[in-house]
């Protein structure tokens, strides 16, 4: 799977669990407690592709991006992120969802191996919000890595 779109990417996240159970892994989140949901709204029409509620509460949202992107979508990807650490700080749900304290909370970038692969960029060299966990799903295993500093 090459992932290049990032639907393709958004519907494998929603229908294997064995995937899902390695983002909870790699988040450090129990996945038996966990429930993925997809595309939640929240205020200003913007859109997580994922929301990950653990024991009912907001444990993180998550960016998808598909494998065929530049650098410009990249950092829209990164402008998402920001804005849902800010809805956790605040509080912010139009749906009255309870967040995590941001200290527990995640706000996920994740993409497909090629998105590294296929760009000059470096991915090290742009600003994320404090909460922030990158994660690179590999698009042949489907192994999924939590991208460090």
């Amino acid at each position: 799977m090459t992932f290049a779109q990032e639907k393709d990417l958004q519907n494998e996240i929603a229908n294997n669990q064995n995937l899902q159970r390695d983002i909870c892994s790699a988040l450090d989140v129990d996945f038996y407690q966990t429930r993925f949901h997809k595309e939640t709204t929240f205020i200003n029409g913007i859109t997580a592709d994922f929301t990950l509620f653990e024991n009912d509460k907001i444990k993180a949202l998550m960016e998808c991006k598909g494998g065929n992107i530049g650098v410009t979508e990249y950092v829209r990807g990164i402008g998402q992120i920001f804005q849902y650490e800010y809805f956790a700080e605040k509080s912010l749900s139009i749906r009255d969802y309870e967040f995590y304290p941001l200290q527990d909370f995640c706000s996920v970038y994740i993409f497909p191996d090629s998105v590294l692969r296929n760009n000059e960029f470096n991915i090290g060299l742009f600003k994320y919000p404090q909460t922030k966990k990158i994660l690179e799903v590999n698009s042949q295993s489907l192994a999924v890595r939590l991208i460090d500093e």
